[in-house]
């Protein structure tokens, strides 16, 4: 399961950025994925939502749109 590994690596990008803009709250992330990726959406977005406990993006909302 590598969405394990893309949400860990997407947190710690959000979390860095998050810092250096003085950003306290993450409350949405929009994600653009391609068709042939093999990342699974569902997955990642129960990774991250797992992840995001106790961080600046507990509770944000994760959009992913396909694309081709």
């Amino acid at each position: 399961m590598h969405e394990l590994s893309i949400a860990e690596e997407l947190l710690r990008i959000i979390d860095a950025e998050a810092r250096k803009a003085e950003i306290r709250k993450v409350y949405r992330i929009d994600l653009r994925i391609g068709e042939f990726s093999g990342v699974v959406p569902d997955s990642l977005e129960f990774a991250f939502e797992v992840l995001s406990r106790g961080r600046v993006t507990e509770g944000a909302r994760i959009v992913i749109e396909q694309v081709s």
